[in-house]
């Protein structure tokens, strides 16, 4: 999807943002499967606003280039920044602007099913890593469960031709010379209560829902809609993520 041909700029950190507690809980798997000195160089790669890019370099002390395709998830990135740590560059997954072995850590969140090719990916972050670096991977699979998938048939094509699948991004990386060293299933907590998730998803940041018709995404919404207002309404609302370490 061509972000820049989009306005999922200017609301996905209302609609992706995360709480302090579950932006901790990912930058503390970070800290126990990195093994990063500070002052290590991590690339976030796909960072679109950078909603991961400064909290890592807080929270490893690490140097931080964010790189991603989309000039305005970019401008909204460098509007928000303030360490001198983090910086972001234009560019795309498979050209990365880093020159061979000087990368100690490439992080991706939810970009994997943005690519047209991640073996050539997995083969670019090898080129950029030093020996020991390592790719930390937080995505939905095509196995996962997601609230949304219950609620917006018309994303179930997607679901199932661009989600990967798990035993697809372990092969991806295997084969490009990775060894994975960590793969597990997150639950998280995605929104505090149903009417927040509604909330959310009426922004249509998600790039799946930005790309159903306009009826199928009002007939999700109704769903949901639905379902939210018969349920209490302090219940959070739960999704998986598939996390995964390789070193090279």
């Amino acid at each position: 999807m061509d972000y820049d041909r989009s306005e999922i700029a200017t609301v996905y950190d209302a609609a992706r943002g995360f709480s302090p507690e579950r932006l901790r809980h990912w930058l503390n798997l970070l800290s126990r499967d990195a093994g990063l000195a500070p002052g290590a160089l991590v690339i976030d790669v796909g960072c679109g606003t950078g909603r991961f890019s400064e909290p890592l370099a807080e929270h490893l002390g690490a140097r931080v280039i964010g790189v991603d395709p989309s000039q305005k998830m970019l401008e909204f990135a460098r509007r928000m920044r303030r360490s001198s740590r983090v910086d972001f560059q234009l560019a795309s997954a498979q050209s990365l602007p880093i020159a061979d072995a000087t990368a100690d850590l490439v992080f991706m969140s939810m970009v994997l099913h943005h690519f047209d090719d991640t073996a050539a990916v997995a083969k670019e972050c090898r080129r950029i890593l030093r020996d020991g670096g390592r790719v930390c991977v937080r995505n939905t699979t095509r196995e996962a469960d997601f609230p949304h998938r219950h609620f917006f048939p018309a994303i179930r094509p997607l679901i199932d031709t661009e989600l990967p699948a798990r035993n697809e991004v372990r092969n991806d990386f295997e084969l490009a010379g990775f060894t994975l060293v960590v793969h597990e299933i997150v639950r998280q907590v995605v929104a505090e209560s149903w009417p927040s998730f509604v909330y959310k998803s009426s922004l249509r940041a998600d790039s799946f829902l930005a790309r159903v018709s306009d009826v199928d995404f009002e007939a999700g919404m109704a769903a949901l809609r639905a379902y939210a207002a018969a349920i209490p309404p302090d219940e959070a609302v739960v999704e998986e993520l598939d996390w995964y370490v390789f070193a090279k």
